[in-house]
C-alpha cells in the first residue's frame, strides 16, 4: 500500500480548482477510437472515504481484457485533498489514484473510472481529468445519470440511449442486463463514446457493473478498513484519554463555538506565527456572515497552511492544524451539507494546549488559557 501526501501546489480554492479544469479540459482528446475491446489490459479505478478520520483510499485493478482474470492490483491511502463541492469532485481523488496507478507493475491499457468523463457540467470529470494527466485512454462508467437527461432504453442488454445536456449528447444510458436499470457512459479521453460503450459491455458478462469496478471498488474498501479499522490498543488508549473527554466538556459549553476556536487560533498563533492561511481562519471565524464559507477555509489552510514554513515544526503543525479545525466547525454550524465529523471541535481544546505547553514563552500560555476559558487539571490529563 502506497501513502499518500497532498501535491505541493495543489488546489486550495473552488476557484483554483475551476482554473485548473479550464486549463486542462482544453487538452482532452476526442478523435482517437480508442483500444479494441477484449484485447490488452483494462484496469478498473475507485475510492474509499472516511471523513471523520480524514483518510481516503484508492485501488487501481488490472484486468486481462479477453478473460477477466485479475492481472495486478494496488492501493493508496493519503489525506483527503480537497473538500467536498460537487462537479469538483476529482481534486479530492486524483493524488490517490494516481499513486495508485503509478505503483502498478505492468500497463493499464485502459482505465475505467466509477464515475464521470465529459458527462460532467463543466464537461471535465474524474475520468477526462485523469486521462489528460496520465495520458491513458479512459472512460467514465456511472451509477447515476447525474443532472443528465435521458429516454429509456430498450429492456434488452446492449440497447442504448442518449444522455442529454439540453441538445448535447454528453454519454450514453447503456443497459447490461436485461430490464436492469442502465449504467451512464462518457468518454474521458482517447476514446469514442461507442468504443467506451462496446468496452463497458465487454466488462459486464454477469452484473450491472464493471468487473472493473467491482473489483476496485472491493479493494479500496478494503485498503480504507485497514487504513483506519480498530486497533485494540489504540482504542483503548483513546477510550481512557481524560484530555479528550477534557476537550469535549470545553467545545460543548461554548455558547459560540466558532467564535470561541476563533480566538483560540488567534491566541495561539500570536505565540507561533502568522500567516495569511491563519489569518484567513481566524478572520473567517470573526464574522459569522462567512461561516457558510468554512469548507473553502479549510480546504485552504489544507492545502497551503505549511507552505510559510520551510521545514515546519511541531507547533507550526498544530497550529494549521487548529485552523483547520476552525474551517470544519464554521462549516459544520452554517455551511451546507454534507457535515465535517462531528467531533471536529472536541480536538480544539487538547491541540491548543499543546501548542500552550510547549511553547518557551509563559506568555503564549496564559494567552491560550485565556483564550479558550479553561485548563485542564492534573485529572483531566491523566
Amino acid at each position: 500500500m502506497t501513502t499518500v501526501r497532498i501535491p505541493a501546489g495543489w488546489p486550495a480554492t473552488e476557484e483554483e480548482a475551476r482554473a485548473v479544469q479550464d486549463e486542462l479540459r482544453e487538452r482532452v482528446v476526442l478523435d482517437e477510437p480508442g483500444p479494441p475491446p477484449g484485447a490488452g489490459h483494462v484496469t478498473g479505478v475507485d475510492v474509499a472515504y472516511d471523513d471523520e478520520r480524514d483518510v481516503v483510499a484508492a485501488a487501481a485493478v488490472v484486468l486481462d481484457a479477453a478473460t477477466l482474470d485479475v492481472v495486478a492490483e494496488t492501493t493508496a491511502v493519503g489525506r483527503i485533498s480537497f473538500p467536498y463541492v460537487p462537479g469538483l469532485l476529482a481534486f479530492r481523488e486524483i493524488p490517490t489514484v494516481l499513486a495508485a496507478l503509478d505503483a502498478l507493475p505492468c500497463p493499464p491499457g485502459l482505465v475505467v473510472c466509477d464515475g464521470y468523463g465529459l458527462a460532467h457540467p463543466r464537461r471535465f470529470g474524474l475520468a477526462s481529468h485523469l486521462g489528460v494527466l496520465t495520458g491513458l485512454p479512459t472512460i467514465g462508467v456511472a451509477k447515476n445519470p447525474f443532472t443528465f437527461t435521458y429516454d429509456d432504453p430498450a429492456a434488452a442488454r446492449g440497447s442504448s440511449a442518449p444522455l442529454m445536456a439540453g441538445d448535447e449528447e454528453v454519454g450514453r444510458a447503456l443497459r447490461t442486463r436485461d430490464a436492469v436499470k442502465p449504467v451512464f457512459v462518457s468518454v474521458g479521453h482517447r476514446v469514442s463514446l461507442d468504443n467506451a460503450c462496446a468496452h463497458t459491455l465487454a466488462l459486464t458478462p454477469e452484473y450491472r457493473l464493471p468487473e472493473t469496478t467491482r473489483r476496485a471498488d472491493s479493494l479500496c474498501r478494503r485498503a480504507l478498513k485497514e487504513a483506519t479499522g480498530p486497533r485494540p490498543e489504540l482504542a483503548a488508549r483513546a477510550a481512557a484519554d481524560p484530555t479528550r473527554t477534557w476537550g469535549r466538556s470545553l467545545f460543548e459549553r461554548q455558547p459560540l463555538p466558532v467564535t470561541w476556536a476563533g480566538r483560540v487560533l488567534a491566541a495561539a498563533a500570536e505565540g507561533v506565527g502568522r500567516t495569511p492561511e491563519i489569518d484567513a481562519a481566524v478572520e473567517l471565524a470573526g464574522d459569522r456572515d462567512r461561516w457558510s464559507r468554512g469548507s473553502e477555509v479549510f480546504g485552504l489552510v489544507r492545502g497551503r497552511g505549511l507552505d510559510a514554513w520551510e521545514h515546519p515544526t511541531d507547533q507550526q503543525r498544530l497550529l494549521v492544524r487548529l485552523a483547520e479545525l476552525v474551517g470544519k466547525v464554521a462549516h459544520n454550524e452554517a455551511g451546507p451539507p454534507p457535515f465535517f465529523d462531528h467531533h471536529a471541535g472536541w480536538q480544539i481544546g487538547p491541540i491548543a494546549v499543546r501548542i500552550a505547553t510547549s511553547a518557551p514563552d509563559r506568555d503564549v500560555r496564559e494567552r491560550i488559557a485565556e483564550a479558550l476559558g479553561d485548563w485542564p487539571t492534573s485529572d483531566d490529563v491523566g
